[in-house]
């Protein structure tokens, strides 16, 4: 019934290792924390110690709660780290931290990191370290770039959030994470917010690009078996007419979240939309 055949479920197989389990062990002083943790996110791990990338992957938030400069270091040693899940967890925690002294190494490692979604979170951590208090992010409204070999011009519909996030957030985690992908991928065009159609007619026309609108939507969050799972929708239109084309949806399930964690609900919402984004790129030209 769709002009395009739906892409497959974006579900991140590898996502689903990321338990946020806590490594057995004796209690620790406060003052010790971040030692105990910086060991547990070491790699490779000291004599004795589980190589187990769950066990890195949550010392790595656990030190981006500590709000201690002391973090800093261990983490972004961490972005070395073999596995993506635990890299991906390290720029999280230093987006959490937001020490502007960690731009450096999330610089260096932007410059080499293979993996799409362990970009997307540098990129996000950047974004908070580099930002001066009170900037708005990337995506979030303002001036569009210009792509000078765009083939395709996209205009982003507001975000419906069906999730009991507020909306300002929701709209802007999906938005930015979308405008990142394809911005990746270099030939996409974003139109201005509020573009007229006789606007979006003439910049599609003057370019010779084809036009696409996104109708993005979030479902509600899924908390169930001690799992969160996000769930979201790109229903694709031609633009300016808005005739449907077909949809994309993406999925990802988050081991060992807890309900009312932000931090994890903004990183698989991240996620989510990014792949949703690719699927559209690859699906619809």
């Amino acid at each position: 019934m769709m002009g395009r055949s739906r892409a497959a479920t974006g579900a991140l197989s590898w996502l689903a290792g990321l338990l946020m389990v806590m490594a057995a062990s004796a209690p620790v002083r406060a003052d010790g924390r971040v030692q105990f943790l910086s060991e547990r996110l070491r790699y490779p791990p000291p004599a004795g110690q589980s190589n187990d990338f769950r066990v890195r992957t949550n010392a790595a938030l656990a030190l981006g709660a500590t709000n201690d400069d002391e973090a800093v270091g261990p983490l972004c040693a961490g972005l070395a780290d073999p596995s993506e899940v635990v890299r991906q967890a390290v720029a999280v925690a230093l987006k959490r931290l937001a020490r502007s002294v960690s731009a450096d190494c999330l610089h260096r490692r932007l410059a080499v990191e293979p993996n799409v979604a362990v970009r997307l979170q540098i990129q996000h951590a950047l974004e908070r370290v580099d930002a001066p208090a009170g900037r708005a992010g990337a995506g979030s409204g303002g001036d569009v770039r210009y792509v000078a070999n765009a083939k395709y011009y996209v205009s982003i519909s507001p975000i419906a959030n069906r999730t009991t996030r507020s909306g300002t957030e929701i709209d802007r985690g999906v938005r930015e994470a979308i405008i990142s992908k394809l911005g990746q991928l270099g030939d996409y065009q974003l139109a201005p917010a509020g573009e007229s159609n006789e606007a979006a007619k003439a910049a599609i026309a003057k370019r010779k690009l084809k036009g696409f609108y996104l109708a993005v939507s979030v479902d509600e969050l899924d908390y169930t078996r001690g799992s969160l799972s996000v769930r979201l929708k790109i229903a694709v239109f031609s633009y300016p007419g808005r005739d449907l084309k077909g949809e994309v949806p993406a999925e990802a399930t988050l081991a060992g979240a807890t309900p009312g964690d932000s931090d994890a609900e903004d990183q698989l919402i991240g996620l989510v939309a990014s792949k949703a984004a690719e699927d559209f790129a690859q699906n619809f030209r």
